[in-house]
């Protein structure tokens, strides 16, 4: 309601301030200067007095209901932009383009993404699986989306439409976004995915992997039916960054109430997915601290989660009605942060294979080809503890980089003695002789 009256305000005062702003470089469109000879007398404010002016609202109100019925929108941008600089009214910049909080995070993904890749070039942490080609083209994408916010911030994002001079740039801004939009959807299901390839590589249950291949689908059914309803969520499409001067016809969907369901959606899928593994980590057969070491990391999710809580609620604060590019910047800002976020979270895990390589002795996290023997036993009573690499176990050998602890193992490999290597993949899949469920 404030940035409504606001509107009216500045509108109804490009009408009548015409002599003190002749030397503009742009002129006030005759259709407010019409609407200011049929007005004139329902104020009681003297047409020199700009401080009363400002402040009357039925005044304004009824300026604006005739301004928006006789001019084009740019007519009425260009009135509100030419009235504000009259009054001296400060332009709002919600966030710079050089904006720490987005270039601080994008910083701390590339970071971590080359660790990542350092450690899988060393083959550590598992070696190279669908999860590093997925995180490869999310990072990919998270480059692209920083660029975009910069490059809509540059445009004009978090300024009043109204103050974005010149007007082209306006439909430049709404091109950005259009693209930005789409980026984001794939890369934050493309880092989900990304995460969802990691935990099969490391958990073998069968419930927990069947679990994991319904959220790679949830995910892949939520990137391809957001990135085409965003894509075509105006017919004809192009109307997606032009639409804003209301020049031409044609049909667009609610875009907010889409933006919402998919906001619900993917808070829905991070919780089931922050849990899941920490789930599973809390059955192994470790210790207390080393179960809750492995499920902080996991729950570093939560971190997504809780952004894309912020992001549902500040949409809900700013949901944009006449003032859209400075409305939707809030949103924007905090989905280019989940952007890098997202990226992260999905290279922490591998990341700390590295650093248990550059300081030995530092984490129980390591990957080795070495081939290592383990007990057959058929009708064992004791379940398998799963080893991932985040917690891997020897028994009285201790390895280059790996803290020895004292555990019992029951391989299920029927009657034949069978020598056990550590796959390349850095991960050792055992049975549970009393379930016969694989554990990881």
């Amino acid at each position: 309601m404030h940035l409504y009256w606001h509107y009216v305000a500045l509108f109804s005062l490009a009408c009548l301030m015409m002599p003190r702003i002749a030397s503009a470089s742009e002129a006030i469109p005759q259709c407010a200067v019409n609407c200011e000879q049929q007005f004139s007398n329902t104020t009681s404010c003297s047409t020199t007095d700009t401080t009363c002016l400002c402040i009357d609202t039925t005044y304004q109100t009824d300026l604006f209901s005739c301004a928006m019925a006789n001019c084009s929108m740019k007519e009425a941008l260009t009135a509100k932009y030419i009235t504000s600089r009259h009054c001296d009214l400060p332009i709002p910049q919600l966030y710079p383009e050089a904006d720490p909080a987005t270039i601080i995070p994008f910083i701390l993904a590339t970071i971590l993404f080359a660790i990542r890749m350092t450690a899988k070039f060393l083959q550590l942490g598992g070696g190279w699986g669908a999860d590093d080609y997925t995180v490869i083209v999310a990072y990919g994408l998270a480059i692209v989306a920083f660029a975009l916010n910069t490059s809509m911030v540059h445009y004009g994002f978090g300024m009043n439409i109204w103050d974005i001079r010149p007007q082209s740039d306006i439909t430049t801004a709404y091109k950005n976004f259009f693209a930005f939009i789409l980026v984001y959807k794939a890369l934050i299901s493309l880092a989900k995915i990304s995460v969802c390839l990691f935990l099969l590589r490391i958990f073998q249950a069968p419930i927990f992997r069947y679990t994991n291949y319904i959220i790679i689908a949830i995910n892949t059914a939520i990137a391809i039916t957001w990135i085409l309803t965003d894509s075509f969520h105006c017919i004809p499409v192009h109307l997606a960054w032009t639409g804003w001067a209301m020049e031409e016809q044609g049909t667009c969907i609610n875009f907010i109430a889409s933006t919402f369901a998919n906001g619900f959606v993917n808070i829905a899928v991070d919780t089931v997915m922050v849990f899941m593994p920490i789930y599973e980590v809390l059955k192994l057969n470790l210790s207390m601290q080393k179960k809750l070491g492995v499920a902080v990391m996991f729950a570093a999710g939560l971190v997504l989660t809780a952004i894309g809580i912020v992001r549902v609620v500040i949409l809900a604060q700013n949901i944009p009605d006449t003032n859209p590019t400075y409305q939707l910047e809030p949103l924007i800002h905090w989905s280019a942060i989940e952007c890098q976020i997202a990226i992260i979270c999905v290279c922490l895990p591998t990341s700390r294979a590295l650093f248990a390589h550059i300081l030995p002795g530092t984490d129980t996290t390591h990957s080795s080809s070495a081939a290592h023997r383990y007990p057959t036993t058929t009708g064992a009573s004791s379940r398998a503890a799963a080893v991932s690499a985040f917690a891997r176990s020897g028994t009285g050998e201790k390895e280059k980089g790996q803290i020895s602890k004292t555990m019992t193992y029951s391989v299920d490999i029927g009657t034949k003695t069978k020598q056990l290597k550590r796959e390349s993949d850095g991960f050792i899949r055992l049975r549970d002789m009393e379930t016969g469920e694989g554990r990881g």
